[in-house]
């Protein structure tokens, strides 16, 4: 056990070590880490996405000039009096605005009766239907048409309480109807798109690879989630592969023309947030991905190929819409390779990680139903599989620890000379076989499991509002016991306008840890202050983090506290001197194995002094009947 002053160095060392990962993890978070995205300044209830559509860039485009007759476009209405459509399941409720037959509102419904609308609503500047910017619209790129049918009202011509059905009809033109239902999957919406030819002549849509029309969702979706430190993007899959645009870099080009991009052949195409998608996906043709806008407003879709129409042919064409979390559980039962856009690192082995965490996280909650209880388990199962390595390094610093009278007479001997210090101090590591690093390899290890930890938890949908106990409702948000509005207004006030408790039992957890161990006579001054300020620096670090990191962090502390004091580290030997091996080029190495062999061969067949003299003579064979001088002499 941890029982005497130098064997108890060890726990404080640990706490170092595990201070300085805390400080990567810091650095990493705010130097390298991608920023969160810009969102509006207003209170989470009322958040607003969409104030005035930019001009010209996602309100309706006019007709080209000279088209009068075709395609008899009627009015745009100066007031909707059509009633709305709604439709509602145990996962999505949906209502609909005849102007454009597009989607007003989305709602999310989650099993506590909580829901989300991920549609952007226009509450500070009401704008009219006919003027404002919904999901499910249609963009022709016919310069007759462009947007002016998400202008126009549409009839209801066919209604169920799970489905509905939108037409238009152009006169002596062309009659489009637009269908919505939803599907047995959970979250998952089919669109059907039709148009027909009322023409007396063939009717050509689009033209070599510019598409017919353009199925999109816009002008943003409103997640709330923008603060977890998981920018927006844009995303799809095609061959196999997923790709990404963020958000965030829809930039502008030089001469003021906004982002677009397209992609060829896409399975799916969608937007994700830290917890929620809304993904297309192309269930005839082959469709182009399409996405145009800026970070703040932008529409993203599937592009239908070009075609031609006889009079009266119809061409139908067929997508699926999912609107719902970013859940592996969810977006596997959507379609296949949904699930690939559950991503929580680009580098591909922490996000695998990641997800091993989280797949373990919900296996202790289908045991017991409560993630805090999950994320203490989840610790605990960490803490065991470290347990190896931890006490690989209590052993090394125990050895180090022994070395303590021979290094305080080399200081004694080379206080006048730090450099040759460090050289004696390492030289005598050699000769003992003791490696000064060995201690670090589990603090080492532990790294990649607290940046896994710190994004799953952060950003994992499954732990979005997961209460935990008392007044910690939300292991995705700081613990938030008490508000003071009155700090809000200083210049940290969006850090310390709340009382996070978690943080502050993390730092009260590490001073415990460090102060009931005596202090070691050979800790420096400089590690005594950074022991003495590390918790409290480590607690403002912490003080925003969510509350079930926070919660991860604080129960490790506490194992750590109890593993040092229970479990016994035999004291040893100071550990003897050995010959440092020296190293040898490849030539002399080869000769040194010559030599051994040659003289393994000498051990193997015994020699007498003169068996030795004659080995180097060469004898000449005898005839059977010849004698030998010897006999010749015997004679």
């Amino acid at each position: 056990m941890l029982d005497d002053d130098q064997d108890k160095s060890a726990m404080r060392n640990q706490m170092v070590a595990m201070m300085l990962l805390m400080l990567l993890v810091v650095i990493w978070v705010n130097f390298f880490m991608p920023a969160p995205q810009p969102r509006p300044q207003t209170p989470p209830a009322e958040q607003v996405t969409e104030t005035k559509p930019p001009s010209g860039l996602l309100t309706a485009e006019p007709t080209a000039a000279g088209t009068a007759g075709w395609p008899n476009l009627p009015p745009v209405p100066a007031e909707t009096t059509a009633a709305e459509v709604a439709l509602k399941d145990k996962d999505l409720e949906l209502v609909f605005t005849p102007v454009g037959a597009r989607l007003k509102q989305a709602k999310v419904l989650f099993r506590d009766g909580d829901s989300i609308n991920l549609v952007p609503e226009n509450l500070e500047i009401p704008i009219p239907d006919s003027e404002a910017v919904y999901p499910l619209g249609l963009r022709f790129t016919e310069p007759a048409l462009r947007d002016e049918l998400d202008r126009r009202v549409w009839e209801v011509v066919e209604q169920t309480e799970r489905s509905v059905t939108f037409a238009i009809t152009l006169p002596d033109a062309a009659r489009i109807t637009k269908s919505l239902s939803f599907t047995e999957s959970p979250h998952v919406i089919d669109v059907q798109v039709s148009y027909q030819n009322l023409e007396s002549v063939s009717r050509r849509l689009g033209m070599d690879e510019i598409p017919a029309y353009i199925l999109n969702w816009g002008p943003n979706v409103t997640s709330h989630d923008l603060q977890k430190g998981v920018q927006q993007q844009v995303i799809w899959h095609s061959m196999g592969v997923v790709d990404w645009t963020t958000t965030a870099n829809m930039t502008p080009e030089k001469d003021g023309t906004p982002f677009k991009k397209t992609i060829a052949n896409p399975d799916w195409i969608g937007l994700k947030s830290a917890y929620f998608l809304v993904a297309f996906k192309p269930e005839s043709d082959p469709a182009y991905g399409w996405t145009e806008g800026t970070h703040e407003q932008f529409r993203f879709g599937l592009a239908s190929p070009r075609f031609e129409l006889a009079p009266g042919e119809s061409k139908v064409e067929t997508f699926k819409l999912y609107v719902g979390p970013n859940q592996s559980k969810q977006l596997k039962e959507a379609w296949a390779t949904l699930d690939t856009a559950l991503r929580f690192f680009d580098w591909a082995f922490m996000d695998w990680f990641a997800k091993v965490l989280l797949k373990l996280l919900n296996f202790f909650y289908a045991i017991i139903p409560n993630y805090g209880v999950a994320i203490i388990a989840l610790t605990v199962l960490v803490r065991t599989a470290m347990f190896p390595l931890t006490l690989k390094q209590m052993k090394s610093m125990k050895r180090m620890q022994l070395l303590a009278p021979e290094m305080e007479k080399l200081k004694e001997k080379y206080k006048d000379s730090p450099q040759e210090l460090q050289q004696q101090i390492m030289l005598m590591y050699k000769e003992r076989g003791v490696n000064p690093l060995g201690g670090c390899l589990p603090m080492l290890l532990q790294l990649p499991v607290f940046i896994a930890l710190y994004r799953m938890l952060w950003s994992a949908f499954e732990l979005r509002r997961a209460p935990f106990m008392m007044w910690m409702n939300d292991l995705s948000e700081p613990d938030r016991l008490l508000h003071f509005q009155q700090l809000a207004h200083l210049p940290l006030g969006n850090h310390i306008q709340y009382l996070n408790v978690l943080p502050l039992l993390c730092a009260v957890a590490m001073v415990v840890s460090t102060r009931i161990m005596p202090s070691a006579p050979i800790q420096d001054p400089t590690q005594k202050t950074m022991m003495t300020i590390m918790p409290v620096f480590f607690s403002l670090i912490c003080y925003s983090f969510a509350s079930g990191l926070n919660l991860y962090i604080l129960v490790s502390t506490v194992l750590g506290i109890a593993q040092n004091k229970l479990v016994h580290v035999p004291a040893g030997d100071v550990p003897e001197k050995v010959q440092p091996k020296r190293k040898q080029n490849w030539y002399a190495a080869a000769m040194s194995r010559r030599r051994n062999a040659a003289k393994e061969i000498k051990k193997q067949v015994p020699q007498t002094g003169r068996d030795l003299k004659e080995n180097g003579k060469r004898k000449e064979p005898t005839k059977s009947g010849d004698a030998t001088p010897k006999d010749r002499r015997s004679k």
